[in-house]
């Protein structure tokens, strides 16, 4: 009987030995579980900050697009911009190669940038839906050359300095019907130069387009 009874108590005293040794167990465990979790926690937000903080030296794109929530592109930057969507899906050709930065209204149309052709001009646009407003550019010459152009659709202000001059011209349909101070005569490069393409677009008074009857004639007349 007593030899019974020694048995089960050695046995009891082995349970609560191994119930002992189970919770050693158990606690460790935990600990080491929530500690990986708090490192995982500190990582992220130290991650988090890190990517919120973090200035990038160089960012290499050929194009980046800006889109807003409907999905509609509102921005781009691009190396190769492609010509210019207007109003009724109408596409203005932008004549050159131009690189920069657009804007796009809701519907995804044009209404300016500021971009560099290959052309060698800079230009900064404003535009409505259907064509350009205003305008100003500079040109690549040593000599320089600035533009500002404002328009409606059928009546213009120029305030133009060249190699001809400086000058305001007032338009009306595409045709100079004042100019202050008129450019008379022109230069003989001028004329040259204006006089060729007269001859490859005739009947389109593209020499009226920027300077006076007087000068135009005078030119023409010479030619």
């Amino acid at each position: 009987m007593n030899h019974l009874l020694d048995e089960l108590m050695n046995r009891v005293e082995g349970c609560e030995q191994e119930n002992r040794r189970l919770r050693k167990v158990i606690k460790r465990q935990n600990f080491i579980w929530l500690a990986t979790l708090l490192a995982a926690v500190i990582s992220t937000a130290t991650a988090s900050i890190v990517t919120k903080n973090d200035v990038f030296g160089t960012i290499q794109a050929r194009d980046i697009t800006i889109v807003d929530q409907n999905g509609i592109v509102r921005a781009r930057m691009s190396g190769d911009m492609p010509d210019a969507v207007m109003y009724g899906g109408h596409v203005a050709k932008r004549g050159a190669q131009a690189a920069g930065f657009m804007i796009y209204d809701k519907d995804g149309i044009e209404r300016g940038g500021y971009v560099t052709f290959d052309h060698d001009n800079a230009m900064l646009s404003l535009d409505s839906k259907h064509h350009m407003i205003a305008s100003l550019i500079a040109g690549p010459s040593e000599s320089g050359t600035g533009v500002l152009n404002l328009s409606s659709q059928q009546n213009a202000m120029e305030l133009r300095a060249d190699d001809d001059g400086a000058r305001m011209s007032i338009s009306k349909s595409r045709i100079v019907q004042q100019q202050i101070p008129a450019i008379e005569p022109l230069m003989p490069e001028t004329c040259n130069h204006w006089a060729k393409l007269e001859r490859e677009y005739p009947n389109e008074n593209v020499c009226r387009s920027r300077f006076s009857e007087t000068a135009c004639r005078r030119c023409l007349t010479d030619k």
